[in-house]
């Protein structure tokens, strides 16, 4: 269910960017350039945090009985800890992108002549 998840959190976004941008507003499309990032970012950084916060430090090999509270959280850990790749490749690169593309439109929208 997770991976169904990153690949809505990855490319939807551009792809509404890419089609339907001038029927949002600039807020809107300044939120979705930043969704992919956020997504990949956040859930690493939180697979990190329960990495070190569940005592799951035993090697990536042995990354099992994580637990927090009692709940095995070993699968969120691992999903998590995958999060870096697509967040290195493919997120901040595509919400970088984004957000200089929208950016140079809004300037550009800003200072067309009236």
């Amino acid at each position: 269910m997770s991976l169904p998840i990153l690949a809505l959190a990855l490319f939807v976004p551009p792809a509404v960017l890419f089609w339907r941008a001038l029927q949002l507003a600039w807020l809107v499309r300044y939120l979705l350039a930043v969704i992919p990032a956020a997504y990949t970012g956040i859930g690493w950084l939180l697979g990190s945090w329960g990495y070190a916060f569940a005592n799951c430090q035993d090697g990536a090999k042995y990354l099992h009985d994580c637990l927090a509270g009692g709940v095995d959280v070993t699968a969120w850990v691992g999903h998590g800890l995958f999060l870096m790749i697509p967040f290195l490749f493919i997120g901040a690169p595509l919400s970088l992108w984004f957000l200089i593309d929208t950016a140079a439109k809004h300037i550009g929208q800003s200072r067309a002549p009236q």
